[in-house]
């Protein structure tokens, strides 16, 4: 996992909410519905992953991506224009998942199309849009700017207002999008050509007052009514001919069934069972966390004395067996996790291990599992990494569930919490434990 140079304050932004809810507790059921477009393996990695601090009032952001991580203001000329294509095919596949998923008749589905079709919306598309390699990242989705949520801040809308040439990429995609569509003869060729023809007029819009300062400087108000005005007319039109185009269907009363004498019917080879449909979008609750004063009453119960000068704490609420790591300047692992020790030469120690497991199931386990890593004399100078592993899931493959952790590190008493998640497709099985393959990094911190 890599994180994205962006912290995201949440005294900026309004989340979208979904049935009550924040659409960040949804993402794994959202990326379940984007792997359905088989044709864009990468379009489930194409939203970050929000990591959420509750206590600090942040949110950063995650992603499985591998390679050099860039923002947009890094990209060259060249590149700028490739992501204003990939944005708008995005934003379209994106679209219509939702348009498939929203044609079921249950309110689960309806909540599934609008949770996506909200995925869509950021407050600074430029700032949110990174490269990690070659693959496209958005950050900071499903969100609005603080207090604005009347607004329409889509993806596609906001990086066209932003970002000039990538109008006009955008644009001449969905006009040759809308022309291929007629020269296919779809019967849906003339939402094509609206949605074309809106597209040229945003782009008319969001330029015109460079072009009257060239070509014929005027009131921009004037343009502005003009156009408006001239929109109604061009959508007066297209409703003529749609209508036109596919005339009312007559009602029909049906005739009588006429009686038939039963004939006897040989027995025939059953057809195969139709393929189970998919599963509808849930909503379940968030994941729980564990606060900070929680974390303090686990140690006091477990009789952990917490650090003088340093003291890092994990907690969690499953049967998991989760493991805290810190790696000190020299190399120092302090773990029980792969090759670490327990007590370092430093003076750190690991003081309580919970929840050890090492097979699939059936571990011991406890009800309010907590570790502890302690210094109570000052550590060597130096920067030290604190982070967080899967070694057993304690649950058959089938069980495996989404496992929520806070991480609270104190330096000289003054404390900062870290929230996480380890979600299934996080996990890798083998035939004795599920377990991570890499520990997860939660912060770093540097003693002077």
């Amino acid at each position: 996992m890599q994180t994205l140079p962006l912290i995201t304050k949440r005294t900026l932004i309004d989340v979208k909410g979904i049935n009550g809810q924040p659409i960040f507790s949804y993402y794994q059921q959202l990326v379940s519905l984007l792997q359905r477009d088989p044709s864009d393996r990468g379009l489930p990695v194409f939203f970050a992953e929000p990591v959420v601090n509750a206590m600090r009032g942040e949110v950063a952001w995650v992603t499985k991506l591998e390679g050099p991580i860039r923002g947009f203001h890094e990209l060259t000329p060249d590149e700028k224009l490739q992501v204003s294509s990939q944005i708008n095919k995005k934003c379209l596949q994106v679209r219509a998942i939702a348009e498939k998923v929203g044609a079921s008749a249950s309110s689960s589905s309806a909540y599934g199309a609008q949770a996506l079709l909200a995925m869509l919306a950021t407050p600074d598309a430029l700032a949110s849009i990174f490269m990690v390699g070659e693959q496209l990242v958005i950050a900071q989705w499903g969100c609005v700017p603080f207090g604005d949520k009347g607004g329409v801040f889509d993806l596609d809308a906001q990086f066209s207002k932003a970002f000039a040439p990538g109008a006009k990429v955008i644009a001449s995609e969905n006009a040759a999008l809308a022309s291929a569509a007629v020269a296919t003869g779809s019967g849906n060729w003339w939402r094509w050509l609206v949605l074309a023809l809106l597209t040229v007029m945003l782009v008319m819009g969001l330029f015109h007052k460079q072009w009257l300062a060239v070509i014929s400087p005027g009131p921009t108000l004037e343009v502005e009514n003009g156009l408006r005005t001239r929109i109604a007319q061009l959508w007066d039109k297209i409703g003529d001919k749609a209508g036109a185009c596919f005339p009312p269907i007559a009602r029909v009363t049906p005739a009588p069934a006429p009686t038939l004498t039963p004939v006897p019917i040989p027995a025939l080879t059953p057809a195969p069972a139709p393929a189970p449909a998919p599963a509808p979008f849930s909503v379940p609750a968030p994941p729980a966390t564990v606060s900070s004063d929680e974390i303090d009453r686990r140690l006091e119960r477990s009789a952990v004395t917490q650090g003088k000068f340093v003291n890092i704490s994990l907690a969690w609420t499953d049967r998991a067996d989760l493991d805290l790591l810190v790696i000190e300047p020299s190399g120092v692992k302090i773990s029980t996790y792969d090759d670490g020790v327990r007590q370092s030469p430093s003076g750190g120690s690991l003081d309580i291990d919970a929840n050890v497991c090492e097979a699939m199931s059936g571990c011991p386990y406890r009800d309010e599992p907590i570790e502890n890593i302690s210094w109570n004399q000052k550590p060597p100078s130096g920067r030290y990494e604190v982070r967080v592993a899967l070694f057993s899931a304690n649950e058959l493959i089938q069980n495996r569930r989404p496992i929520p952790f806070t991480v609270v590190v104190s330096l000289d008493g003054k404390k900062s919490s870290y929230e996480g998640v380890i979600n299934v497709n996080d996990m890798v099985c083998r035939p004795d434990r599920c377990r991570t393959k890499t520990p997860f990094s939660v912060t770093s911190f540097t003693i002077q």
